[in-house]
């Protein structure tokens, strides 16, 4: 069974991780995200080219309302278990800020636990994934899903890269302390989480700094800013920016790519490395 440190040892390019949202209203798909039909898209997606799964069953949408740990797992578990019957050497990663779903979900065997956090909702989220064999990522946020918009978290004084990368290493930090293996970690800036468009954009372009923590997962997949800067609203209308963005990051050597469009990024990637 391929494991994530062989496949990372192993590529030329960054690694496409495809997102399955199960919940219903992700602020991208909407009711295509129901669960009922997550497994069919899981296999899409690895047909498509992707080299892992990133599955969420909790929205972090803004203004989304926190369910109940036992209902989140109740998503998720399922579709982990029908995964693992069905492509057992597939990489999954759980995208949940819960340490009670992140065990369950390790308990299915999955390789990776996306805290999109910052380890700040389960206080010990660290020790929970220490136990286990798995990656941690650590995506940056601040507030919550229901008022990271307000004006307050949007204060990064002069440098927000700067104020991103310390955060990070604050948590990463903590992380350690638990235990978690310092290769076993991956940052994430998470693109519009408690962040303006013009902060997004300045994260975008020295995303290479992030580097200093470690290897670097990038979710900038149909995110509002570049529907912003495109004047498209529909963010099933914002292929073109995710492509152009995920060229620029394969040039800044970023290792993950989070998306929703697999095979398009991919091609995009294949032409991209055929002209390197």
């Amino acid at each position: 069974m391929p494991r994530l440190d062989e496949i990372m040892h192993e590529r030329t390019r960054p690694l496409l991780m495809g997102i399955v949202n199960v919940t219903g209203d992700s602020f991208s798909e909407g009711g295509a995200s129901s669960p009922a039909t997550a497994v069919d898209r899981a296999l899409a997606l690895l047909d498509e080219g992707a080299d892992l799964l990133d599955i969420g069953g909790e929205s972090t949408r803004p203004g989304a309302a926190v369910i109940p740990a036992d209902e989140e797992s109740l998503r998720v578990v399922p579709v982990l278990r029908e995964l693992r019957k069905l492509r057992p050497s597939a990489i999954l990663s759980v995208d949940t800020r819960k340490a009670g779903v992140a065990r369950a979900a390790l308990d299915c065997g999955v390789d990776m636990i996306n805290d999109v956090s910052m380890l700040r909702f389960s206080p010990d989220m660290a020790d929970v994934v220490a136990a286990s064999d798995a990656a941690l990522i650590i995506a940056h946020s601040r507030g919550t899903p229901q008022n990271m918009r307000n004006s307050e978290f949007h204060d990064y004084g002069d440098d927000p890269v700067a104020a991103v990368v310390a955060e990070l290493a604050g948590a990463k930090a903590k992380a350690l302390a638990a235990g978690v293996a310092d290769e076993k970690i991956y940052v994430d800036p998470d693109f519009g989480f408690a962040k303006t468009p013009e902060q997004d954009w300045e994260i975008l372009r020295r995303i290479d700094e992030l580097h200093q923590l470690g290897p670097v997962v990038a979710g900038m997949s149909r995110k509002s800013f570049l529907g912003n800067f495109l004047e498209q609203p529909d963010p099933m209308q914002r292929l073109g920016g995710t492509v152009a963005a995920a060229l620029y990051l394969a040039d800044r050597e970023v290792e993950i790519l989070r998306v929703h469009d697999v095979r398009q990024v991919s091609d995009a990637l294949s032409v991209w490395d055929k002209l390197r």
